[in-house]
């Protein structure tokens, strides 16, 4: 495995280029326009004795960041247990010694390897710090994909039965690998759900694979342990979104909410340097009611290392404003180049959890 093979992974993963950019910058490694140029500049210097040192395990450490980080779908649970025997039992019992992912990690399977793989989801490895633990899942996942094919695909016999069409549609399935995490966090008290791919799926394939995920460890656990003693959760997000609203700090991206007038609103701005709080109009409306009703919200802050911006969705629908008891379970964050940009957003959701 050379060091640029970090880069082409992580573009085979469809990771988007400005979160690879901003990666780099992190790194204090160079970037230029877009993924070919960018991946043309890192050869150059992986290639130079000056700096071939630094590129090689700076692009090592942008690949672990952006695969425990980057745009994940979670679910956070609260630790109750100990933190060193979660981890001893995940070490001993989650985590599988030999596994048909072993041989390309932490790179994506070649890709006729992953077209034969299974439906399943393996705990492959994990990645280590004095108070965290990153345990990586692999699976293989099918995306449907629809294009636009070419004038000529239509034969004449085609034509003849079906007529001419002004466009055609070719619908696939393509296999793709994801990487989900499993975070321990000893000095929040956190047991999170890291879920990937919400760039190449939908959000509800991806609750469905969580569920799988999430029920696969607890009946591990269930086997040692009393549950109620070692998680309490997941964590109700619901109650956050008020409290983020009313922060000024960063800024509101999209808010859903209703009124005590039956009015149904969604108001989204156009860019995410921009606040929606700001916005005349709904400045004006929100003077006029007593109070937002909000069921789903975005909001944006500036990376705290410089580069680019990270965001925090609490995703809800309208009908949760009329439950007795509104509960949301998953929240995405997106945009999260590093350790040092997810804890932000993180930091940010747990604040305004509490009392």
């Amino acid at each position: 495995m050379s060091a640029i093979d970090y880069a082409d992974g992580l573009n085979e993963r469809k990771v988007s280029f400005a979160l690879f950019r901003n990666a780099l910058h992190q790194n204090d490694l160079a970037a230029s326009l877009g993924w070919e140029r960018t991946i043309d500049k890192l050869v150059e210097y992986l290639k130079s004795e000056k700096t071939s040192g630094k590129y090689a395990q700076g692009l090592e450490d942008v690949y672990i960041d952006l695969t425990n980080n980057g745009n994940k779908l979670v679910r956070v649970y609260n630790l109750l247990g100990e933190y060193d025997e979660i981890v001893e039992f995940f070490k001993l019992n989650i985590l599988e010694e030999d596994t048909l992912y072993d041989d390309r990690f932490p790179l994506p399977l070649e890709h006729d390897d992953l077209v034969n793989a299974p439906l399943d989801i393996n705990c492959v490895d994990f990645y280590e710090t004095d108070s965290r633990i990153w345990f990586v899942f692999c699976s293989k996942q099918y995306v449907i994909e629809k294009e636009i094919l070419p004038e000529g695909s239509l034969t004449d016999l085609v034509i003849e039965d079906y007529g001419r069409f002004d466009e055609i549609f070719g619908i696939r399935k393509r296999a793709v690998q994801l990487f989900d995490v499993v975070c321990i966090d000893k000095e929040s008290s956190i047991l999170e759900f890291r879920m990937d791919g919400l760039d190449v799926q939908r959000a509800k394939d991806i609750e469905r694979r969580l569920e799988f995920l999430e029920s696969k460890i607890l009946k591990a656990f269930e086997s040692d342990f009393d549950l109620g003693e070692v998680f309490a959760g997941p964590i109700n997000l619901f109650p956050a979104i008020q409290k983020l609203y009313l922060s000024p700090d960063g800024r509101i991206a999209e808010i859903g909410h209703t009124t005590t007038s039956a009015g149904v609103h969604n108001g989204k701005m156009r860019t995410k340097q921009l606040d929606f709080r700001d916005d005349r109009y709904h400045v004006g409306g929100v003077s006029k009611v007593a109070e937002l009703n909000p069921h789903m919200l975005s909001k944006c802050w500036d990376s705290p290392s410089g580069y680019g911006y990270v965001q925090l969705v609490v995703p809800g629908t309208v009908a949760l404003t009329s439950s007795e008891n509104p509960t949301i379970d998953t929240a995405h964050i997106l945009s999260c180049a590093s350790d040092l940009d997810y804890d932000f957003v993180m930091g940010k959701l747990l604040e305004s959890l509490m009392p």
